[in-house]
């Protein structure tokens, strides 16, 4: 019998069953604590791009609660409003509201003021006295010329957005025209960073754009021409200076999909991995024009993660060689030991030898086979002297 390959088989088996085991234990692991740490930053983000569309709102809602006041506030001006009324003298209404245009301005950040006749005729643009006589035919005012109430939204004119409140213009009891405050939103991303910590980009669908105005308002403005950094929408604002960057960020699928505040997973960007969320940008008609698209730096959570997991790694490689010794020692003490002494034991009965006594307390297989095999020794001891008698006899 070669003990060395019956020895031998017994350890490999049964060592390579406990470290099978113990690589799908750490498989299994690895796995739950990839998944969790992956859940974990996809449902932050979500949060994120959620807080982000509330962040959003909230300042839409103030600063259209700050243009109503402004324009209550003006709006009791009954010499402004004369002078309105009469349609007399437009130079005389610039002169009255030049003054209270610029204070507005410079206190609560209104960029247009407009005084709109009750046809929707721009009778004056405080905030650009050389144009007027076009039509208004925007959302807001149409809203506030059916109601007879203020009406306020978000606009997209020719680069950029502007939230706008309109409200009829009152005198002696009639109403004379219409009063418009507006403001660009283009300092909400820098707002909505300070507050949430992210990077953030307007993103507007090009169909809604006139491609040579917008090239013609950038140019004048001294600003980068950005109208073909992406294949459907144009940024036009961002707290990233790079529309390339953003750009590679935004797929159009993704974007054009977006109907509410969604998550759309990871990208690398140079050192930084960015948690990219969206939600949908729609004016003052409900009409969904472009997204805000939210742009969070995950880059600590990531690395995080792949310590943890090198982490893992390390723990898993300390237990599977302490584990294994272990095995491979108690496997050696108390299987594989005692079934080699059975073994020599059956070897040296082969041979002749049936004086040595087996002997041991243990309770279990092992014991009960040592047992066995003491009976089976001392009863063929006693066969053999039984026949060694019956040869003397004879």
């Amino acid at each position: 019998m070669n003990l060395g390959m019956f020895k031998g088989s017994i350890r490999i088996k049964m060592l390579g069953g406990v470290l099978a085991l113990e690589i799908l234990l750490a498989a299994c692991y690895a796995g739950v604590l990839y998944y969790s740490a992956t859940q974990s930053i996809n449902l932050n983000a979500q949060k994120v791009v959620e807080q982000s569309q509330g962040v959003f709102n909230l300042l839409v809602d103030n600063d259209s609660k700050m243009l109503g006041a402004a324009m209550d506030s003006f709006a009791t001006n009954t010499t402004v409003s004369q002078i309105f009324a009469d349609h007399q003298d437009r130079q005389a209404l610039i002169s009255a509201v030049q003054d209270i245009y610029r204070s507005n301005k410079s206190r609560y950040g209104i960029t247009h003021m407009y005084f709109i006749d009750k046809n929707g005729t721009c009778y004056l643009r405080a905030h650009g006295t050389q144009l007027s006589g076009d039509t208004i035919d925007r959302e807001t005012f149409l809203r506030a010329r059916a109601s007879g109430k203020e009406s306020s939204g978000i606009e997209l004119g020719k680069t950029a957005f502007a939230l706008r409140r309109v409200m009829p213009y009152i005198h002696n009891g009639s109403v004379v025209g219409y009063l418009e405050f507006g403001e660009e939103i283009d300092h909400f991303d820098r707002l909505m960073k300070k507050q949430t910590g992210i990077d953030v980009a307007v993103l507007v669908e090009k169909s809604f754009l006139n491609e040579d105005d917008y090239r013609g308002a950038l140019k004048a403005t001294s600003k980068t021409d950005n109208w073909d950094a992406m294949k459907d929408y144009v940024m036009v604002s961002s707290t990233m200076s790079d529309p390339n960057s953003v750009a590679s960020m935004a797929l159009g699928s993704e974007i054009r999909s977006v109907k509410a505040a969604t998550y759309l997973g990871t990208v690398t960007e140079g050192a930084s991995t960015f948690a990219r969320g969206a939600f949908p940008l729609k004016d003052a008609a409900g009409k969904q024009v472009g997204v805000v698209l939210a742009l969070s730096d995950v880059s600590d959570q990531i690395q995080s993660q792949r310590l943890s997991l090198i982490f893992l790694a390390l723990i898993t490689i300390v237990i599977f060689v302490v584990s294994f010794v272990s095995a491979h020692l108690y496997l050696r003490s108390e299987i594989i030991n005692p079934l080699v002494q059975l073994a020599e034991q059956a070897n040296d009965i082969s041979m002749g030898n049936i004086d040595h006594t087996l002997e041991t307390q243990r309770q279990d297989e092992i014991g009960v086979l040592i047992r066995s095999f003491e009976r089976m020794r001392a009863s063929l001891k006693k066969s053999l002297s039984m026949l060694a008698k019956r040869s003397e006899q004879g």
